[in-house]
């Protein structure tokens, strides 16, 4: 978790006054863009291991996070936001019917969020924007390794999926008329209808800085 925060840290520090082009431009461009950063979890966390020792995990509470979008200005103030992202949460090993596997646990977000600019009238050097929406969150329980000699079935792997909310904010800085900076928080609240790993409840806190191209 320090880590998310001094990923918001770097942004603050270094904004400084942006010439008055870059904003002016910024207010009226699209987005399209990389972020990556934590993702620490807010729900459940799977068991280590079971008593009979046919599984074990080493599930992180916060992992690597990385997420591609585009964003598409409606009007100065708002935007509509599409991304998609992959969190890889942890190794798996499992044995069923003397089968040996050993995989990951994968969760993929695909989100469409509205993105508010309240301080566009007022044109200052940084912009914070609020988001708000939701999408499908999907997870995997992948078999990368097994002692199955019919491996093409994917026997062994698990999924689950989930249309939830997604809110969070973050703050924006134009660097030129075509690049800008940004450091961005999102809460995702995933409820998975059935349990992936003995755990249904996978709410994460996403903090990312990201790269830009504007136009």
């Amino acid at each position: 978790m320090r880590s998310g925060y001094f990923f918001l840290f770097i942004l603050v520090v270094f904004v400084g006054a942006s010439p008055s082009w870059a904003q002016r431009d910024f207010n009226a461009q699209h987005q399209a863009g990389a972020r990556l950063g934590v993702w620490s979890n807010r729900g459940g966390i799977p068991p280590s291991s079971d008593s009979e020792g046919n599984f074990e995990s080493s599930i992180k509470e916060e992992c690597f996070y990385i997420e591609g979008y585009y964003a598409h200005r409606i009007f100065p103030p708002v935007m509509i936001e599409g991304s998609l992202g992959i969190v890889n949460r942890g190794s798996v090993s499992f044995r069923e019917d003397e089968i040996n596997n050993v995989g990951n646990l994968l969760l993929y977000t695909i989100l469409i969020q509205a993105k508010l600019y309240p301080l566009v009238p007022l044109k200052t050097k940084i912009q914070p924007y609020l988001t708000f929406g939701g999408g499908l969150y999907y997870g995997r329980r992948t078999v990368q390794f097994t002692t199955n000699s019919a491996y093409y079935q994917h026997y062994g792997e698990k999924t689950a999926s989930d249309f939830g909310l997604a809110f969070g904010g973050g703050i924006d800085w134009p660097l030129s008329k075509v690049l800008g900076l940004e450091a961005s928080a999102k809460y995702m609240l995933i409820h998975f209808p059935n349990t992936l790993l003995t755990v249904r409840t996978y709410d994460a806190l996403a903090i990312c800085v990201g790269l830009k191209y504007l136009y």
